[in-house]
């Protein structure tokens, strides 16, 4: 009877710690970065890499690096010695305070602007010996896809399905809408990749409405809102594919990045976690005539034309409501 009872607690014992070694093993500590086109974001978590689901956040922080701007203003399309500078030293700060959390592993990801600079790749590299960190620079239909997955992530919703969604997510110097569906019992993709953004809808009227190149920022906006939503509208109208048009009709439709969940929520009455087409309209009619001085944070030069970029693409393709989820491509660099 003694051997019995012996048996079964050491076979108790046995697939306790079987169990337990399987859920350390399964348990891990990341630090992601997306290093956007006006934005670097550092967050550290305790990721589930069994189950593919984050489960604390343990610090994110953030720094605005104006990488577009520089760009933008570059007589050769080279990111300058000066704005690298300053990149790698704000990276290096953020992942110092990262590394308090002893992360097992630091990675990320670079968008629009290093695909774009001829010496991108070449300041990636720089950046990545001065912060430790792996970097990788990804395609724009990667950038989609991990933005998707960071959505369906930060949603946490097991029950969502990924064809009831729609992710739309702008950047500095990139946009994408993101959706999924089955074809012969396979999930495609279906990526509306766009080139207009926060900074490069900023330049736009700087330079071709305002004939004002050399200008830091388009405030007040003023008279010139109807002109800038008919050139969003008609940018959206014909560059939106008709499967992506078709999809907004039947999808909830979900914002992530810093233009939907930084700039544009923060300027709303009450930062709420979705809003209206009217909503957004009232908005920008107030916005549009308020200079740099009437606005606060480091993105005041792109927070009023941010208001017009997405009230022209929901315009544009019937969008009436848009929920805001807080999320960038970090929950996707931290689950991949």
């Amino acid at each position: 009877m003694r051997s019995a009872a012996l048996s079964v607690f050491t076979l108790f014992c046995s697939l306790l710690f079987t169990t337990t070694a399987q859920a350390d093993h399964c348990q891990q500590i990341r630090a992601g970065l997306d290093i956007g086109s006006g934005t670097t974001k550092i967050a550290v978590a305790r990721v589930n890499v069994c189950q593919l689901r984050i489960e604390k956040v343990l610090y994110q922080d953030q720094r605005a690096i104006a990488w577009n701007d520089a760009l933008a203003h570059s007589a050769d399309n080279q990111l300058n010695p000066a704005i690298t500078q300053e990149g790698a030293a704000a990276l290096k700060q953020l992942v110092e305070h990262a590394q308090r959390f002893h992360p097992q592993r630091i990675s990320g990801v670079a968008t629009a602007v290093f695909r774009n600079a001829s010496n991108g790749q070449a300041v990636i590299d720089a950046l990545q010996r001065q912060s430790g960190a792996h970097i990788s620079i990804i395609s724009q239909q990667q950038e989609a896809k991990l933005g998707f997955l960071s959505a369906k992530a930060a949603l946490n919703d097991p029950s969502i399905r990924d064809e009831q969604l729609l992710v739309w997510d702008i950047g500095g110097g990139s946009m994408q809408m993101t959706t999924w569906r089955q074809q012969a019992g396979k999930p495609v993709a279906d990526i509306y990749q766009g080139k207009l953004a926060s900074v490069t809808l900023k330049n736009f009227i700087l330079t071709v409405l305002k004939n004002t190149p050399e200008a830091s920022s388009p405030n007040p906006i003023g008279s010139w809102r109807q002109s800038v939503l008919r050139f969003v509208q008609f940018y959206a109208a014909n560059e939106v594919s008709p499967q992506i048009k078709q999809d907004v009709a039947s999808r909830r439709v979900i914002g992530i990045g810093g233009v939907h969940g930084f700039s544009v929520r923060n300027q709303l009455p009450g930062k709420p976690s979705r809003y209206t087409l009217a909503a957004l309209s009232k908005l920008s009619q107030q916005q549009v005539w308020k200079g740099d001085s009437e606005l606060s944070g480091d993105y005041r030069t792109t927070d009023v034309s941010n208001l017009l970029l997405v009230e022209g693409y929901m315009q544009a393709l019937k969008i009436n409501e848009v929920t805001i989820v807080e999320a960038s491509l970090i929950q996707g660099v931290l689950l991949q």
